[in-house]
This record gives C-alpha cells, structure tokens and sequence, in this order.
C-alpha cells in the first residue's frame, strides 16, 4: 500500500464514523426477560427452561450532524453528494463521538437450578473518533496551512465466542455471573495519542514548514487482500456481574463488561510521519493543471518522512460498566435508576437512567428518561419483551423522539431488537 493512502485512510475514518455511543440503558432494564442482556449484564437468572437467541443487532449512534447537512442533493445531477463545506458550517472546534454495534448471532442458554448456562457467539463494532474544525477545513478545502491537535481514533471490529455461567448463592440471594470469550480480531484503527501535525505554506515559493510529533496510525484488515471470516488476530476477554437481594422490596447490580485484550499479528500496517521541528521542503506546487498524486507522494515521503512497517500490537477493549438499583413495590412493578459508564480515550463518558417495567410472566414493558454527560439531553425510551408460543419479540430504544425520524434528519440512534425460541 502506498504511503500516501496515510492521508485517505485517516481522512475515510475521520468523515464516515463520526458517532457516539448511548449506553442501551433500556434494553439493560428488560433483565432475565431476554438472553441477550448478558452481553451488558453477565448475570442471567432465565425464565425458561431452555432459550436458542435468533440473530439481532443492537445499534447505538449520535452524529453531531444530520446526514442531510453532509449528503447535499445536486441541482444538476440530481444525485447526493459528499460536501465538506456544508460540513464544516455545523462542525464546531472540538467534536467527539463514537458508535457501537453488537450483532447477536447465536445465543443458546439452559435453565440449571441455581443459575443458568449460556454460550453464545457476537460481532462488534467499538469507533471511538475526536476531531476538530481544522480537520473537516482540510477536507472541505484542500492542503492549505493547517494545524491538527487533539485529533483521536480508535476503531475495533472483531468476534467473541464464549460460556457464560450464573450461580447463587446464600439462599439465593446473591447471584454471580461470568462470561469467558475468546475474541477474533477483524478489523482495527488507531492514532497514537497526542498526534500534532502542523503544516505552514508560504505562497510566494511554495516552501512547506512541517512540525509533527507522534504522527502515527496503526491498522489491522483495512487493506485489499483477501478477507477470511476468522484471521489470525487471536484475544481473551472477560465479563462480570453480581446482584444482591438487599430485602424483599430492593436490589442491587453491578456489572463490568469487556475487560480483555486482542493481539494483532495478522496484515499489519503502521504509517508514520518522523517526529521533526519546523522542517522545511521546497518545491511543492498543488496547484498543478495535471495528476498531483505523485507530488503528494513525493512530498509524505521527502518532507514528512512517511513510513510504512508491518509490525506486530496489541490492544485493550474498551471496559463499560453499570450500577443499577431496583425497587419493586410488588411482583408486577419495578423501579429502577442505573448508572453506566463507557470510557472514551481514557474519559469517562456516562449515562444515568431512571425507568419503571410492568412485569408478567411471558411478557414486560417500561419506559424510561436518561442524561448522559456529553450532550446532557433528557431522552425518553421505552422497551417490550413479548413471548407469542415459542416465540419471543423484543425491541428497545432510548431515544423515541429520534426513532422515529427520517433516517436523512437523525443525527442519534439507539435501538436493539431481535427474535428468540423459548421453551
């Protein structure tokens, strides 16, 4: 791969993922009701003796733009295109975002008599991206001077097969749950923390001023060979969880979830500019009335130092957590207010719920308002598990007020939904 597709990997992942997560706080309160809230509670008390998990997704996004101010309808052509400038009008100095899918492709899980037996099999995806104005100026406007600082990526796409186990305890008061998953690395993205790339043109000799410092992206799977379901990116990981019935009426949860780490040694790529002080090129024009891509090349390569190596890393998931407390007044009701916590670069990034669930036997239903502390907007959601037969229907979201938008003015999406046979 050449080194100038340092430039256009960085800039694909910067413009086409900016996204931030919510925290499925109310798929989280439907609880032993459906076998696939192990994936963000490890603890699973079933209702039924035996329960197979149809495939379903969980999708949790924020865009700090609608889709519309980026996809611009031509007059001419009469097609949408890509445009930066419209971009940039609704791009303030500091954007950070990120998004999470979670497809559920298998779930099996057996009723024991203190607990549950589970094993089941997910695909991921965790973007966590931070960029600035300058950044969308560049892409909007072309290779002009320019400083880019507190500019952040990291991208992980992989598969986890695993055993869950929940056992009680003290007359079943207290319940313990543990999920062991082996994790297969599919795809990964990172700039190294504190990137500094600054570029000064002088228009009257075109001279090129470069000041870089930890100007570096590591890649996994982004290249053009040949994609197999299962690489050679191999990983452990672990979940936790723990409820305690405090009395009759009150309960209390915990829960930590992807604590684990992949180890990439399969199609590697590492791109890096050379640390360097106010280095100077002479020459460039950009301007050219024909093919700049070799300057452009010439240019990484001569003034920035751009190199290209294959080596080996490895790297963390990203660990969520959640606290929750429960009241239920009687066997038909609950009340909850639950606590979640899904770090962004090392910062804490939370969501605090408050949801109420009618309870029955086959099915439940609730409704539920959260804050989270990046937009500190009040959302109301909702959420129904209903077993019809065999079957069983469930569908969540935090957000009713953007899921029901059209999809070219949602800038926010949480939604979960899936199929599963119980007996």
């Amino acid at each position: 791969m050449k080194v100038y597709t340092f430039s256009l990997i960085t800039l694909l992942y910067f413009t086409t993922n900016n996204t931030k997560a919510q925290n499925n706080l109310s798929f989280y309160s439907l609880g032993d009701y459906v076998v696939q809230t192990q994936n963000i509670s490890a603890v699973y008390l079933p209702k039924n003796n035996f329960i197979l998990g149809l495939p379903g997704v969980g999708l949790n996004v924020n865009n700090p733009f609608k889709l519309s101010e980026f996809l611009v309808k031509n007059n001419t052509t009469n097609k949408l295109e890509t445009n930066f400038d419209n971009l940039l009008l609704n791009t303030k100095t500091i954007n950070q975002s990120t998004t999470s899918v979670n497809a559920s492709l298998f779930m099996l899980a057996f009723k024991t008599k203190k607990g549950s037996i589970s094993i089941f099999a997910n695909s991921k995806l965790e973007n966590n991206i931070q960029y600035t104005d300058q950044f969308i100026e560049v892409a909007a406007n072309g290779i002009n001077d320019f400083t880019l600082l507190n500019n952040q990526l990291n991208m992980t796409g992989y598969h986890e097969i695993g055993l869950g186990l929940t056992q009680q305890f003290l007359k079943n008061k207290l319940a313990i749950g543990l999920r062991f998953k082996y994790l297969n690395g599919i795809a990964h993205a990172s700039l190294k923390n504190n990137a500094f790339l600054h570029l000064d043109i002088d228009d009257t000799n075109q001279n090129w001023t470069i000041t870089a410092t930890n100007a570096s992206l590591k890649t996994s799977g982004l290249s053009n060979e040949k994609k197999s379901y299962f690489t050679g990116n191999n990983g452990f990981g672990i979940d936790m969880g723990a409820t305690y019935q405090v009395s009759e009426k009150w309960v209390i949860e915990a829960a930590i979830n992807d604590f684990g780490t992949i180890n990439w040694s399969e199609n590697n790529s590492r791109y890096a500019i050379k640390d360097t002080q106010e280095a100077i090129y002479n020459g460039v024009e950009l301007d050219t009335d024909g093919s700049i891509e070799n300057e452009i090349e010439s240019a990484l390569k001569t003034i920035f130092n751009a190199t290209e190596t294959t080596e080996n890393f490895s790297t963390r998931l990203t660990t969520k957590t959640y606290f929750s407390a429960k009241y239920y007044p009687n066997k038909k009701n609950v009340f909850s207010a639950v606590f979640a916590n899904n770090p962004v670069f090392g910062k804490p990034m939370t969501n605090y719920g408050v949801s109420y669930n009618k309870l029955h036997k086959k099915a439940t239903y609730g409704l539920l308002t959260s804050i989270n502390s990046q937009d500190k907007k009040i959302k109301f959601g909702g959420n129904a598990a209903v077993n019809l037969d065999i079957f069983q229907l469930y569908v969540t979201t935090d957000d009713f007020f953007n899921a029901f938008k059209k999809i070219e003015e949602t800038s926010q999406a949480a939604i979960t939904l899936g199929i599963n046979l119980t007996f």
